[in-house]
C-alpha cells in the first residue's frame, strides 16, 4: 500500500526535442544551398524513422520528391512570370520543411504536462510559458478543424481543392476562410480558458505525476544534434569561401 507509482516520462526528454527546434531554426536560416537543405532534411528525415513516425516520414518525403520535380519541370518549361514565382515558392518550402518536420516530431513524441514540467524546470517564465502551451495545442487543433470544414463543404457539394479554387477563387476561399477564422478565434479562447483551467497560471508551484528528468541519453542526442549542427555551419562556410 506504500508504493508510489511512477509514471515515466517519454524518452528522449522534451528539452532535446525544443533543442532540436532550435538548431534546425539556426541551420534553415544560416544554410541557403539547396543540397544543404536536403542534406538536413534527410537527416530529419532519419530521426523520424528512429522514432517510429514513418508514416509520417513518408508523407514528407512524397511531398518533397514532388517539389524536386516542379523543380526539374521548371528548368525544362520557362515561362518568365509564372517560372520565377514558382521557383520562389518552392525554394520557400525547401526552407520551411526541416522546420516544419522538427516541430511534427516535438509534437508528436512530447506530452504537454511534460512540455510544461521541463520549461518550469528550465526556470522559463510562466509568462512564456502560458502562450507556448496555447500554440503549441493551437496548431493540432486547427488541423481537425480544417478536416471538418473540408467535410462540410463536400457535404454541401463544394469541392475545397486546388481544382476548385482554381475554377471558383473568390467562392472557395469565402466557403473556407470564414468558417476557419471564426473558429479559430474560439479555439483561442477555449485553449487559453484551458491552460488557466490547469493552473498553470497559478502563484503555488505545479506538481506533476510524470517524473521528467534530463539523463545521459537526452545529453548525448543534445550532443549530437551540436555535432551535426557545427558540421553544417563548418560546411556552409567552406562553400561561402570557396564560392
Amino acid at each position: 500500500m506504500n508504493d508510489v507509482i511512477v509514471f515515466k516520462a517519454s524518452k528522449p526528454d522534451p528539452r532535446v526535442w525544443l533543442f532540436l527546434v532550435m538548431i534546425v531554426s539556426l541551420l534553415t536560416f544560416l544554410c541557403g544551398s539547396r543540397s544543404e537543405l536536403f542534406s538536413l532534411f534527410a537527416i530529419l528525415a532519419a530521426v523520424m524513422v528512429w522514432q517510429k513516425m514513418i508514416s509520417v516520414a513518408g508523407y514528407f518525403v512524397a511531398f518533397y520528391a514532388v517539389l524536386l520535380v516542379l523543380n526539374a519541370c521548371l528548368g525544362l518549361i520557362s515561362i518568365p512570370l509564372i517560372s520565377m514565382v514558382v521557383a520562389m515558392v518552392i525554394l520557400l518550402l525547401f526552407r520551411l520543411i526541416p522546420l516544419y518536420m522538427a516541430y511534427s516530431i516535438l509534437v508528436e513524441k512530447t506530452a504537454m504536462n511534460e512540455l510544461i514540467a521541463a520549461l518550469e524546470q528550465l526556470r522559463v517564465p510562466k509568462m512564456l510559458i502560458i502562450p507556448l502551451t496555447v500554440v503549441y495545442r493551437y496548431i493540432p487543433t486547427v488541423r481537425y478543424e480544417i478536416a471538418h470544414i473540408n467535410d462540410s463543404l463536400k457535404m454541401r457539394g463544394l469541392e475545397p481543392s486546388v481544382m476548385g479554387l482554381l475554377l471558383h477563387p473568390v467562392m472557395t476561399i469565402e466557403k473556407f476562410m470564414i468558417p476557419l477564422l471564426v473558429r479559430s478565434s474560439k479555439l483561442a479562447d477555449e485553449l487559453s480558458a484551458a491552460a488557466l483551467c490547469k493552473g498553470l497560471d497559478a502563484r503555488h508551484p505545479r506538481t506533476s505525476c510524470t517524473r521528467v528528468c534530463f539523463d545521459k541519453q537526452d545529453a548525448i542526442c543534445c550532443v549530437i544534434f551540436a555535432v551535426v549542427a557545427v558540421t553544417f555551419i563548418v560546411m556552409h562556410k567552406q562553400l561561402f569561401m570557396s564560392g
